[in-house]
């Protein structure tokens, strides 16, 4: 968990306006589901021997004995969302979100227990061409945000149930082999989900995973045609991929086609290299209880993980509020009006200070920000000379900067000072907008 601010916070708004606008582009709208389910909806769905469930959830019991679960990820809230709304007979439906999602792992770079995510689903379209929308769809948002690195598309498929109840068996059995050899995880995966073996990372684990039963042979003839389709879409629309057979993802409900996209980066290293990874669920709806059983695929990606690639520089920074300062009335009448005078602080009359907060209105007309020049205390107000100098030590400086008194208020009128070519001339209040532009 981290706070976000300054640059950070416009580095995650800058990727997220990316995701939005090239998912609005696809015919996408979003939805948001709330930070707290029924912890049933993802012990259904994600399975209750995957690694989220087993290890990861923030489950708790409610006042009203309830088992409650922050969202762990998206999908299944989504699915759970279209039942509820009573969208099951309104399909297509093409959604994105963005949501904070919570995971008890051990936090490290590029992964956290509180973590953003943006995705989109696709519900209601059991056709390939779905899948290879949904594929096509980020890797324009990832190459539209230009990120350092190198771009990876894994892609594979788990095939029907019929193909994947075949290969577990087939795992199941070359597995068991070699149980002696596992992993203490995947020895447990044995028991509960051999397919996750493949996914292993673990040392003692990659040579045997190397000689397991390969998926392709235990693919019924209808996963092979979508499978074709899927890569024969992607070769026309000119997308690199690459058929990673152990490939399998980690929650229960994928089938056919699942996909990863890998940043080759110095900054995430290898184990936290995937930076989007998706894939389809034909029938999660039924398994929380919907009335049909409808075709789904989607994917999402960590908005964290993506902030870590991109340069601060390649995120636009909003350009500076202009600040209006006020001058402090003095204790003599003189026209000497010089910015750099280090006299004491002095009050500031309250028509005066309600005169900076009408031209501070009438330049937000005009410009996107506005500041009133505040002293920190309320009594007493800054020499001009220090609050020009605490302005311009600021990063990014604004370009202009509109000075008022007690004399420019009687006049109708403000001084805008140039602070690039550091010239300042008097005006009209009329006429502001048109100088600040």
């Amino acid at each position: 968990m981290a706070d976000r601010i300054g640059v950070a916070e416009h580095k995650h708004q800058h990727i997220l306006t990316h995701a939005r606008t090239t998912a609005t582009r696809y015919g996408y709208t979003p939805i948001h589901t709330p930070v707290i389910e029924y912890s049933s909806i993802f012990e259904r769905t994600l399975g209750t021997n995957s690694d989220v469930v087993g290890k990861e959830l923030y489950k708790f019991l409610d006042s009203s004995n309830a088992w409650m679960t922050l969202r762990p990820e998206g999908t299944a809230s989504v699915a759970r969302a279209i039942i509820t709304n009573k969208l099951e007979h309104a399909m297509p439906q093409r959604l994105f979100y963005s949501e904070s999602m919570f995971r008890h792992e051990r936090p490290q770079r590029g992964r956290q227990r509180q973590f953003e995510q943006f995705g989109v689903e696709l519900v209601g379209v059991a056709h390939p061409a779905a899948d290879v929308e949904c594929v096509q769809l980020g890797w324009d948002f990832l190459c539209a945000l230009k990120v350092p690195g190198q771009l990876v598309l894994h892609i594979n498929t788990l095939g029907d149930q019929e193909s994947r109840s075949a290969y577990r068996e087939a795992l199941a059995q070359y597995f068991g082999q070699h149980r002696d050899k596992l992993s203490d995880d995947s020895q447990r995966r044995l028991d509960t989900n051999p397919l996750r073996i493949l996914d292993s990372k673990h040392e003692s684990d990659l040579h045997i995973t190397a000689g397991a039963p390969a998926y392709s042979d235990y693919l019924t003839p209808a996963s092979r045609a979508h499978f074709a389709f899927v890569t024969n879409g992607l070769h026309a629309l000119n997308i690199p991929y690459t058929v990673n057979p152990r490939l399998v993802r980690g929650l229960d409900y994928y089938q056919h086609t699942v996909w990863e996209v890998e940043c080759v980066s110095s900054e995430l290293g290898r184990s936290q290299a995937t930076v989007l990874a998706g894939g389809r669920y034909d029938g999660l709806t039924s398994m929380l209880g919907g009335s049909r059983k409808l075709p789904g695929v989607g994917w999402a990606s960590g908005i964290e993980r993506l902030a870590l690639v991109m340069p601060d520089e390649h995120v636009p920074v909003p350009e500076p509020p202009v600040p209006v300062l006020i001058i402090p009335d003095q204790p003599v009448e003189t026209t000497d009006r010089s910015l750099t005078t280090d006299r004491p602080s002095r009050e500031v009359k309250p028509d005066v200070y309600a005169y900076a907060m009408r031209v501070a209105r009438d330049i937000r007309k005009f410009r996107s920000a506005c500041v009133v020049h505040n002293s920190s205390d309320s009594t007493k107000h800054q020499p001009l000379g220090k609050q020009l100098a605490s302005v311009l030590a600021r990063q990014p400086t604004p370009t202009h900067v509109v000075i008022v008194g007690s004399h420019e208020m009687e006049l109708n009128r403000v001084i805008v000072r140039d602070t690039i070519a550091q010239t300042q001339h008097e005006i009209s209040i009329d006429n502001i907008g048109q100088a600040l532009n």
